[in-house]
């Protein structure tokens, strides 16, 4: 009965909407609990948000912090991507990667930001640099996955009967790597947003994170606030709004 409740498409919004109550009301009373300086209430929040939205400034830091997001996500992404390729169907490379897999999964992001800053100075280089090495180890990883869940008597049998190599992409690999690849992204999204901001924070005169730097020393804790939700919004809105229904759509290959 509760499983069938949580699997209608209606229902899932609804357990949705209540979940992001939930928070803004633990927000809120965390809000009373300590002093504005500590937590800034959602009040104040969504007016230091509104007045932000009013500025140049914000739209400037925003579209430089979004360049630098695209740009670390389409490099980490299609590197990740051929490597894990090329390691899915390879187990000598695959094995040869490890120790680098395990280095970028392993290494802090603040380590790379210092060492990246040493290396490039403070920037747009470093940013990037950071991001794209921390987003490729997730797309890599996932497409590995993706390739190994494919069925090899499927690939086995479509050898024998010399299938074209496009009808084994788009009916056997396409479907099974598809669905972990966008899942990659995803995840992918999230990181790469924290890592673009975590090295702009540390190491750039320009950007959402300097913003967040500003903010922090002019204890404006509202500001702070408001740019963690603007964060939520790029990140969040670029998973439900495209990558959700492209992996819908591509998902339809498994139907």
């Amino acid at each position: 009965m509760i499983t069938s409740a949580m699997t209608n498409p209606g229902s899932r919004y609804i357990w949705l909407l209540a979940g992001m109550l939930l928070l803004l009301s633990c927000w809120w009373l965390a809000a009373l609990i300590f002093d504005e300086i500590i937590i800034a209430s959602p009040a104040n929040t969504l007016s230091s948000l509104a007045g932000m939205l009013l500025t140049g400034a914000f739209w400037k830091s925003v579209g430089i912090t979004c360049q630098r997001f695209a740009l670390s996500l389409l490099l980490g992404s299609l590197t990740g991507v051929v490597f894990g390729i090329a390691a899915g169907l390879n187990k000598a490379i695959r094995e040869v990667l490890e120790p680098f897999r395990w280095v970028l999964m392993t290494v802090p992001p603040a380590v790379l930001v210092v060492v990246s800053m040493i290396w490039f100075g403070m920037g747009n280089t470093q940013t990037v640099f950071v991001a794209s090495l921390l987003i490729l180890p997730i797309m890599y990883m996932n497409t590995v996955d993706g390739i190994d869940a494919v069925d090899r008597q499927l690939v086995e049998m479509a050898g024998v009967y010399h299938a074209p190599i496009t009808m084994l992409i788009r009916e056997l690999y396409l479907p099974g790597v598809g669905g972990y690849m966008l899942t990659g992204l995803s995840l992918a999204t999230g990181m790469g947003i924290r890592i673009v901001v975590l090295a702009e924070l540390l190491g750039a005169a320009s950007g959402i994170g300097y913003e967040f730097a500003l903010a922090r020393t002019n204890l404006d804790t509202p500001a702070l606030f408001a740019w963690v939700i603007v964060c939520l919004i790029i990140g969040g809105g670029l998973d439900l709004c495209f990558l959700n229904p492209f992996k819908r759509h591509v998902m339809r290959w498994k139907e």
